[in-house]
């Protein structure tokens, strides 16, 4: 039951919003002085308090400076009479959620209280992802909810301690780098070098060196001998990451090095050997490349002995909520901000397909938390593709991606709702007023609506012709 506690000394209207407020399905109780509110909140549990500013033993902001520390997860609203905006805003520095102007319709009063109710619902949403997110990290170093990873943290935990070489693959992004550097704090190796090698960043005439060392002499501007990548991660593990990208006369030097642990530099005939674990990673499907012949059967088996398929985001929608919150908490801790995110948005980014997958969600909520002008992320702080898919599926909901998941009629009416709100913003051209009357809804109504959803009037405004 959604419980409200009403403070307001005025008898006769603390029953007519009671009655009115009980018609609605709430729960309410009242009290008419400081001392009866200090008394129910103490022993009733409520959820929101509505709190008059002027009361006949005490005032609306001394109970809230009172009740504030001691109730942290009760919502308060005060009520001003109109024209006293200074102790509203006194109010809300004092940690109210929002407040109310007497008089005031019920219309109004009932949209601040189910505003609170839904931001009451979301910070426990978020309280259970940042209890899931402390168990997760108690158990492994990364983020994730899904069956699928947590299998992948098995079979590395199982590996990890052998000398077996490892193939990293998966699209770009879904964090194989982080998995190999796993593999190798998890080894006996870990008090050894981790060296990584980006085959791709390095032009094709400079890895061979770079990977192998070369002698003094061995060309031109070699004056003095370096030593290789391979010789760097003796003892350790080397991370060969983008190894699809390497060349044929590269892959058969390559070859000899993970099979035998030998190699020359550069302009030496010394057979050069090293205790090494080799880890590769790419993005490409090596096996359709040795079919082509594009890369060497031998050393794609070679490289292959433990196989590990990293999936894309899409594939694992449970672990987009907890990415987002891990993420989000980084940035409450670096800024001091309690940045939240709404129901609605959160499961929109649930269906948005991640193309750049964790390491997208890290740059999206960065973008997010830098763009947000109080604490509350919006849809217009992430980037354009999530607001152009957001658009997309309110245009065309078949467009939503299909994982057999079944949409309760709840969440149906809820996308209803939005899709013919975003349709009539647009025959409007942005004019909620207009939008409002159209749709049979008050102004306030309708933008609470559009907060709800997200949805910013200016995307449908009608553009300047001479601009």
């Amino acid at each position: 039951m959604k419980r409200i506690l009403l403070v307001d000394d005025e008898i006769q209207l603390l029953q007519i919003l009671k009655s009115s407020l009980q018609k609605k399905g709430y729960t309410v109780l009242t009290a008419s002085s400081g001392e009866e509110a200090r008394t129910r909140i103490h022993h009733e549990q409520v959820d929101i308090v509505v709190l008059d500013m002027m009361l006949l033993d005490t005032t609306g902001l001394d109970l809230l400076q009172e009740f504030v520390p001691l109730y942290p997860n009760k919502v308060f609203i005060v009520m001003t009479a109109y024209g006293n905006i200074e102790s509203a805003v006194a109010a809300m520095k004092a940690g109210a959620f929002d407040y109310i102007t007497k008089p005031a319709k019920l219309e109004e009063i009932v949209l601040v209280i189910e505003r609170a109710y839904e931001w009451l619902m979301m910070k426990a949403e978020n309280d259970t992802l940042k209890e899931k997110l402390k168990q997760l990290s108690s158990i492994k170093p990364f983020v994730s909810a899904s069956a699928t990873m947590n299998r992948i943290f098995q079979l590395i935990e199982r590996v990890a301690d052998t000398n077996a070489t490892v193939l990293l693959h998966g699209e770009s992004g879904t964090g194989k780098s982080m998995f190999a550097r796993l593999i190798h704090d998890l080894s006996g190796r870990s008090k050894a070098p981790f060296i990584t090698v980006n085959c791709a960043a390095i032009p094709e005439q400079l890895l061979e060196s770079e990977l192998f060392g070369y002698e003094k002499g061995a060309f031109t501007g070699a004056v003095t001998a370096r030593q290789g990548k391979f010789e760097a991660a003796d003892k350790g593990t080397i991370f060969l990451d983008e190894i699809g990208e390497i060349s044929p006369a590269l892959q058969a030097k390559l070859l000899q090095v993970t099979q035998e642990k030998t190699f020359m530099r550069l302009g030496s005939n010394q057979l050069r050997r090293v205790d090494v674990r080799i880890i590769s990673a790419t993005n490409r499907n090596l096996k359709e490349m040795v079919q082509s012949g594009k890369f060497r059967e031998d050393l794609y088996y070679r490289l292959n002995i433990v196989d590990i398929h990293v999936p894309p985001l899409r594939e694992r929608k449970e672990d987009i909520p907890v990415l987002v919150e891990f993420f989000l908490e980084r940035h409450r801790e670096k800024t001091g901000k309690k940045f939240t995110i709404s129901k609605e948005l959160m499961e929109l980014l649930k269906e948005y397909p991640w193309p750049g997958n964790v390491r997208e969600v890290e740059n999206a909520i960065e973008r997010a938390v830098v763009l947000c002008r109080e604490e509350r992320i919006s849809l217009e702080d992430f980037p354009q593709e999530i607001r152009e898919f957001r658009r997309k599926i309110a245009h065309d909901p078949a467009a939503l991606p299909d994982d057999g998941e079944p949409f309760s009629l709840h969440e149906r009416i809820h996308e209803f709702e939005a899709n013919m709100i975003q349709k009539v913003l647009q025959e409007c051209h942005g004019n909620a007023a207009a939008a409002a009357r159209r749709l049979g809804l008050s102004r306030q109504n309708l933008l609470y609506k559009m907060n709800k959803y997200q949805i910013n009037a200016k995307e449908f405004s009608q553009p300047d012709e001479y601009a």
